[in-house]
């Protein structure tokens, strides 16, 4: 069977509680999760891209362990890859060989061989309205589905435009070189903000990136303008300030949560890096709301 037959008749699965699917076949896979307990097995060599409507999903491969937040698009094209719901979900994602997407994006600008960098967006009005609309009539086997799936799959690459503005800054004498360095940069800057794990060490992320950790330090600065371990802490800092300022979690949960071995160390650096105390955050958002 041709590329374009395979693309046109995309398979439509709707799993419901503990509903699962892990064998595939080469085409394009509609999937539509709507309740508790559903996975999705992905394997090496497709690409997929995923939207959650409701609740989490929670996502894991051999570099990554984290989530999938409300209103969130993950994209992969990274490897194996499971999902699952521990809770109510709704979600619906899009997954297919990697070289059908390429099939598809041969005309569009940039080519059809550029890779899907692991990383979560807001997805824009124009991408969730062609995500229902290829779920709807793919569901229904609706033979104009092809061109609503094909302008998914176009859209799915825009989406990644702000990420994709990093190639210039990669080594490499050839595009595909650089989108292979990008890519490997992109698994640690995917898991250092929205993976589970608040205790990354420099020699754990050099193992994601398959780099050493002098190598990775240099790459990440020249490329984002800042070591991992720099971007970790920055991400820490302001995560700890909105915990701070906008929730009722005790401050020992909060030094936990974060990352800090002690209450006493978080308050430190917290003062450190603000200036003020948390006690002091909470008084003055209290009398601002009162």
């Amino acid at each position: 069977m041709c590329p374009g037959a395979l693309f046109s008749t995309a398979e439509f699965h709707r799993l419901g509680f503990a509903g699962a699917i892990a064998p595939w076949t080469e085409r394009f896979h509609v999937v539509v999760a709507a309740a508790r307990g559903a996975q999705v097995d992905i394997p090496a060599g497709w690409a997929s891209a995923w939207w959650v409507l409701q609740g989490n999903l929670g996502v894991q491969s051999s570099t990554f362990h984290g989530d999938v937040g409300k209103g969130r698009l993950l994209t992969w094209q990274d490897g194996p890859l499971r999902l699952s719901a521990p809770g109510h979900v709704g979600a619906i994602g899009i997954a297919g060989p990697a070289h059908l997407w390429s099939y598809r994006l041969r005309d569009q600008a940039g080519g059809g061989d550029r890779l899907l960098m692991p990383w979560q967006v807001r997805p824009s009005r124009e991408l969730r309205r062609l995500m229902v609309r290829v779920a709807r009539l793919s569901r229904h086997g609706k033979a104009r589905h092809e061109a609503a799936l094909g302008a998914l799959v176009a859209a799915v690459h825009e989406s990644q435009a702000p990420v994709r503005v990093y190639l210039e800054a990669c080594s490499g004498r050839t595009r595909q070189r650089r989108e292979q360095v990008l890519l490997r940069l992109m698994r640690v800057r995917h898991l250092i903000t929205f993976g589970r794990s608040t205790r990354l060490d420099l020699a754990g992320l050099a193992e994601v990136a398959n780099y050493s950790p002098t190598h990775l330090i240099r790459l990440y600065r020249d490329v984002f303008g800042e070591t991992p371990l720099e971007h970790a802490n920055r991400l820490r800092v302001g995560r700890s300030w909105v915990l701070v300022r906008d929730t009722r979690m005790p401050i020992g949960d909060i030094s936990e949560v974060i990352g800090f071995e002690s209450k006493s160390a978080f308050c430190r650096s917290f003062k450190a890096n603000f200036g003020t105390t948390t006690s002091q955050v909470r008084r003055s958002a209290a009398n601002t709301e009162g």
